[in-house]
């Protein structure tokens, strides 16, 4: 009986997520971004997680005081809104329609690429965090020349995960062992691997991220260096609360082996978590502070 009331409720769950993308598929790519950002903006701050999201913030940033965090916190969910009202559209246009018309390139990124595809041809690991609207990643890097596999945690609803699977339209490899073979396989083709590196997660390594450890991925480190390939810094940056974005491609972090490989991981992951934190100083509202990042 427990499973038959799951199921159910998946399926209604994956009803609801059919009519709301449909919903915002007839509003258009703006009014949608608009009204979730109305939406979430409104119901967030009521919402328990904006308790969470506080209290992460002021971890992060202690020196903050109230209004300022309020104000972060309340930006923060005009973000989330606009990403998820933005989801319905991403699907529908190509590499080239969305960069075209959202996406824009400083002449520094420009050269990154041009850069990373002249001294790394042979592939490798594109890292990057909840920040901005990640979602519009998949299809920035395949304008860029970089045909990535993107690594996610597939959704607990098998329905609504068959859903958002389909409209990202890109190469997915599930987390778990299964994934990890399949970024080896990826790896070993000279191909490259997009992943979020900010997510909590039940195994790994306790590494610093601000002021305190969190438990962090390690695996990443560990495949770069192995295989050696370069970990390549990258996000899509909101610009004034528009669904505009600026494409921001950064040269692979530079690194020095010391001999000893499980010291290098630690090392390396801690580079990977500063690169982290220097994006969100520079934009503390755009990151997803509703994330349990230091759950121990």
């Amino acid at each position: 009986m427990r499973e038959f009331l799951k199921k159910i409720r998946y399926l209604l769950e994956a009803l609801i997520v059919e009519m709301a993308l449909g919903f915002f598929k007839i509003l258009g790519p703006k009014n949608s971004s608009n009204f979730a950002s109305f939406l979430a903006r409104h119901i967030g701050k009521r919402h328990s997680t904006n308790e969470l999201a506080m209290t992460n913030l002021g971890r992060a940033f202690p020196h903050f005081n109230l209004l300022q965090k309020e104000k972060i916190i309340e930006d923060m969910w005009d973000n989330l809104g606009r990403v998820v009202g933005e989801y319905a559209h991403l699907s529908s246009l190509s590499a080239a329609e969305m960069v075209e018309k959202h996406v824009t390139f400083e002449n520094e990124d420009k050269e990154n690429i041009e850069y990373i595809k002249k001294n790394f041809p042979n592939g490798g690991i594109i890292f990057s965090a909840h920040i901005g609207n990640w979602e519009t990643g998949p299809k920035i890097f395949n304008f860029c020349g970089f045909d990535a596999s993107i690594v996610y945690r597939p959704l607990n609803n098998k329905y609504v995960e068959k859903i958002t699977a389909k409209m990202r339209g890109a190469k997915l490899i599930a987390k778990g062992s299964k994934g990890g073979r399949q970024i080896i396989d990826v790896i070993k083709n000279s191909g490259y691997v997009a992943i979020l590196m900010d997510q909590k997660i039940s195994e790994g390594e306790p590494v610093r991220f601000f002021h305190d450890d969190a438990i962090t991925a390690t695996s990443i480190a560990r495949i770069a260096l192995k295989y050696n390939v370069p970990l390549i810094p990258a996000r899509s940056i909101r610009v004034d609360h528009q669904f505009k974005f600026k494409a921001k491609i950064e040269k692979p972090l530079d690194f020095t082996r010391s001999g000893n490989l499980n010291d290098d991981i630690l090392r390396l992951t801690l580079l990977i978590n500063k690169k982290l934190e220097s994006w969100i100083e520079q934009n503390p509202a755009q990151w997803f502070w509703v994330h349990n990042r230091w759950k121990k």
